[in-house]
C-alpha cells in the first residue's frame, strides 16, 4: 500500500494498463466520507485496483469536494465497458415490483422524508426482493455526476447489499443478519427463510449507536443474539465499534463479498469488508 497526501489508499496491480480500459468496468462510491474507486479486469476476473479519496485532507488543510477529487484522478478521465456509481444516503423508500406507479415517484419518497426544491428522486430495481428502491443523492452529488457521467444512474448503498445478501443465503434456511456500517448511518438487512424480513437505515452519532438499533430490531423480532452477525462498512477489527457489537454478542463476523470475481493478490492489504458494496456492484446485473 502506498500512503500519499494525493493518494491515502491506492492499491494497483501491475497488469493495470490505464491505456486498455475499454476492457475494465469501473464501480465509483460518492460518500459523505470520500471518493472510492474500484477497477476490474475483465479478461482476467479480477479486481486490479483500488483507490480512496477521503473528503477530509489528511493535510489538515480545507475539505476537498467531489469535482475537486475527480478531476484531479487519472483513471476517472478514462473511457470504460462499463461505470457504476454508489451513492449511500440514509433515506430511502423501498416500494414493492407490482404495485410501482413510475409517475408517482416523487410522491412516494415525499410522503415518507419530504423533499428540497430541486432534489433528484431517482430509482433502482432490485430483485431480492422483487421492488423498487427511491432515494436521493443529494444536489451536489448528482451535480458531479450529471456533468462527469450522465448516461448513468447512481445506485443506493441498498442495491449492493441487498445482492449480496441474497448470495449468502441463497442455499440455506438460517437467520442471515447483516449490518452494514458508513460515516453517519448504519443499514441494517434480515433474511429469514430466504426471504427480506427487514431492511432499514438508522443514523448514528457515536461507534455505539449501530449495537444498539442492530439488537433493538433483533429483539423485537424475537431472534436470538447468539445468532452469527455480518460486519461490512466503515468499521476497524477491535475498533470501539466493533467491540460494542461484541458485547451484545460473540457471533460477530466481517462480511467478505460474495462475488464471481476474484481479486489482485495487493488486495490482502486490506479488510475486504470494508469494500464490500464496491466490490459487489458489478454483480448485481
Amino acid at each position: 500500500m502506498t500512503t500519499s497526501q494525493i493518494y491515502p489508499l491506492e492499491l494497483i496491480d501491475e497488469s493495470l494498463d490505464i491505456n486498455a480500459t475499454d476492457n475494465y468496468d469501473l464501480t465509483l462510491e460518492l460518500s459523505e466520507e470520500g471518493v472510492s474507486l474500484a477497477v476490474l479486469d475483465l479478461l482476467r476476473g479480477k479486481y486490479v485496483m483500488l483507490r480512496h479519496y477521503p473528503l477530509e485532507d489528511p493535510s489538515g488543510s480545507a475539505p476537498r469536494t467531489f469535482e475537486e477529487i475527480i478531476d484531479s484522478d487519472d483513471f476517472l478521465r478514462r473511457r470504460y465497458r462499463k461505470i457504476r456509481i454508489l451513492t449511500p444516503s440514509p433515506n430511502s423508500a423501498m416500494i414493492p415490483a407490482p404495485v410501482y406507479e413510475p409517475g408517482l415517484r416523487e410522491d412516494y419518497y415525499r410522503f415518507s422524508f419530504g423533499s428540497d426544491a430541486g432534489e433528484e428522486i431517482l430509482s433502482n430495481t432490485v430483485t431480492f426482493p422483487d421492488a423498487v428502491i427511491l432515494f436521493s443523492p443529494g444536489k451536489d452529488v448528482t451535480k458531479i455526476i450529471s456533468k462527469r457521467w450522465s448516461s448513468v444512474t447512481p445506485w443506493h448503498q441498498t442495491k449492493p447489499l441487498l445482492g449480496h445478501v441474497s448470495s449468502a443465503c441463497r442455499n440455506s434456511d438460517e437467520c442471515y443478519i447483516h449490518i452494514h456500517y458508513e460515516k453517519s448511518f448504519v443499514t441494517v438487512l434480515i433474511a429469514e427463510k430466504r426471504n427480506l424480513t427487514f431492511c432499514n437505515s438508522f443514523a448514528i452519532s457515536s461507534p455505539l449507536d449501530g449495537a444498539y438499533f442492530l439488537f433493538s430490531v433483533l429483539d423485537r423480532k424475537g431472534i436470538r443474539h447468539e445468532e452469527t452477525i455480518h460486519v461490512s462498512g466503515m468499521v476497524e477489527p477491535y475498533s470501539e465499534t466493533h467491540i460494542s457489537l461484541l458485547n451484545f454478542s460473540s457471533g460477530i463476523r466481517f462480511a467478505s463479498p460474495a462475488i464471481r470475481q476474484s481479486f489482485s493478490y495487493v488486495m490482502n492489504e486490506i479488510h475486504l469488508h470494508r469494500w464490500l458494496n464496491l466490490f459487489t456492484a458489478a454483480s448485481c446485473e
